[in-house]
């Protein structure tokens, strides 16, 4: 099968897969504080069916998928479809994403099945604030995941830190202490609305440039080539770190022209774009009787479909016209 090229010339090669909808924590940015409406689970993908789409999507050369929820961990079995996924061909990457809490049980287990690497989301180094960001959730434990991720070598450990302005920009020196004694690489990510919790969006927003500001008192960043392909981040070096320092400015500098991946959601709805609310239903296709070539052309209509880039820029304060929560369409 021909790859996957969309209208706008950009190759499509990754897929991140939402294994479920179900989180054991509630993040304020993505879940509201009673959660969500669970689906019931004859409407969440089986393993199975994930494993075929997977399969077809190979075919049209994505080599790349991460697992993603809600929290992946949560789901039963979740290495043993890992190790699944690792016997198909030409399956370059395996990468999965956590808020870390059940990661200390899993990290070797996963390693063993075949993860490739895990980013941990983590939003402050302080057991207070962890707690309230999260409704609930613990920072040790989080904070042992990273440490049993790095011992399994699901490497690189890369830690996602959400930039929620008066909530832990006073911390960003410490996450990047991080980088400093151990070899992870810390992500500032700058907030995209989800209409979500209440908060005001323009009093949240703090800049990827803001926090390179207040970086650079530790040194000069030095600028990383990509040599792994394309990606979302802009990556440094500060001298004497063990690891990196990465930038991802999805609303001030978005990187919508190089964008490379489809999502599909945990009740099987492939989307092009996480901004976007056109989605194409791949589990009813199957329900009916889609044969591969159908669900491969189904992937080519939704890769079609994909927008030359999201609203964040251009809707007012910088808020997109859907409402829709993180945990439903995989983080």
């Amino acid at each position: 099968m021909d790859k996957l090229i969309d209208r706008f010339g950009r190759g499509i090669n990754y897929l991140r897969i939402s294994v479920t909808d179900r989180c054991n924590l509630r993040c304020i940015y993505c879940m509201p504080p009673e959660g969500i409406l669970a689906r019931p689970h004859d409407q969440i993908l089986s393993f199975e069916e994930i494993y075929r789409i997977v399969d077809v999507a190979v075919r049209l050369e994505i080599n790349k998928v991460r697992i993603t929820g809600g929290e992946p961990l949560v789901r039963k079995d979740l290495s043993l479809f890992i190790k699944n996924l690792k016997r198909i061909n030409d399956l370059n990457e395996i990468a999965l994403t956590t808020n870390g809490v059940y990661l200390k049980e899993h990290a070797f287990s996963l390693k063993e099945a075949g993860l490739d690497r895990v980013n941990i989301s983590l939003d402050s180094l302080v057991p207070e604030k962890f707690r309230e960001i999260t409704r609930g959730g613990s920072l040790a434990r989080a904070l042992e995941g990273m440490e049993a991720a790095l011992s399994a070598g699901l490497w690189p450990v890369k830690i996602n830190v959400v930039l929620l302005r008066g909530f832990n920009d006073s911390e960003i020196i410490s996450f990047a202490g991080l980088a400093r004694s151990r070899p992870v690489h810390v992500r500032f990510i700058e907030y995209m609305p989800t209409h979500l919790g209440g908060y005001s969006y323009k009093e949240l927003f703090f800049s990827s440039l803001e926090a390179r500001a207040i970086l650079d008192s530790l040194g000069e960043l030095i600028p990383i080539e990509n040599n792994c392909g394309v990606s979302a981040a802009k990556v440094f070096r500060i001298k004497g770190f063990h690891g990196t320092i990465g930038f991802i400015s999805p609303v001030s500098e978005n990187f919508c022209s190089s964008c490379n991946k489809l999502r599909l959601t945990s009740d099987g709805c492939l989307r092009s774009c996480l901004h976007s609310s056109k989605s194409i239903d791949l589990k009813a296709a199957m329900k009916n009787g889609a044969s591969d070539n159908d669900l491969a052309g189904l992937i080519r209509e939704a890769v079609d479909s994909k927008p030359a880039s999201h609203n964040l820029g251009t809707a007012p304060a910088g808020i997109p016209s859907e409402h829709f929560s993180m945990c439903q369409i995989g983080g």
